[in-house]
């Protein structure tokens, strides 16, 4: 049920398998980028930092010692993420206060985590949607109209969000190592889809 997780990869992409590399690289470089621009970035800066993240990810030891035991890949990737956008900051303003400068508070960075959560989560439905679209899915059309403020047939719809659920769900599972895991990566993400 959980063949090749977040985890695997990570794993092999520490060791310096290139196709592990570039997987990892695909799978979490819209999120990054997303949310690099979401702090006021340009596009450019924001690519520029995306590759200074990957470039200390998968640099050094960090891949090697990422431990599945201390929490969520996703938050070892937000860390470096943030600690990039400071590290930049500073060099270009070196004498300006930072707005991360001090540590924050709990909310602060629950809010922080959360909008990286949000930028996550909108990548896992576009995969979705992706995935219904490469198959030819009619629930495809009835998803991307809805979207669009079009009126839909309500079975169709129902159905078609349906769908789009269970190929979410198979995108988390990706990042998951059992189903207790899986269920709780399902409970927690679902209140970003909920919006």
């Amino acid at each position: 049920m959980f063949p090749t997780t977040i985890w695997t990869m990570v794993g092999h992409a520490g060791e310096g398998e290139r196709d592990a590399l570039e997987r990892l690289c695909a799978a979490y470089r819209p999120a990054i980028l997303r949310f690099i621009r979401g702090r006021g970035l340009s596009a450019a800066d924001a690519d520029d930092v995306c590759q200074e993240v990957f470039v200390k990810l998968l640099g050094g030891e960090t891949l090697a010692r990422a431990d599945r035991r201390r929490g969520r890949f996703r938050s070892l990737v937000l860390t470096v993420t943030r600690r990039t956008i400071v590290d930049r900051y500073r060099a270009r303003k070196p004498e300006a206060p930072l707005p991360d400068a001090e540590p924050p508070g709990a909310d602060e960075a629950r809010e922080r985590d959360e909008a990286f959560d949000r930028e996550w989560v909108l990548l896992l439905a576009e995969r979705a949607m992706a995935a219904l679209r490469e198959e030819g899915s009619p629930y495809w059309a009835v998803l991307r109209d809805h979207l669009d403020g079009e009126k839909q047939d309500r079975q169709k719809l129902w159905i078609a969000r349906r769908k789009l659920i269970a190929r979410i769900r198979a995108e988390v599972m990706k990042t998951c190592r059992d189903h207790a895991e899986f269920e709780d990566e399902v409970a927690y993400l679902s209140r970003f889809l909920a919006r």
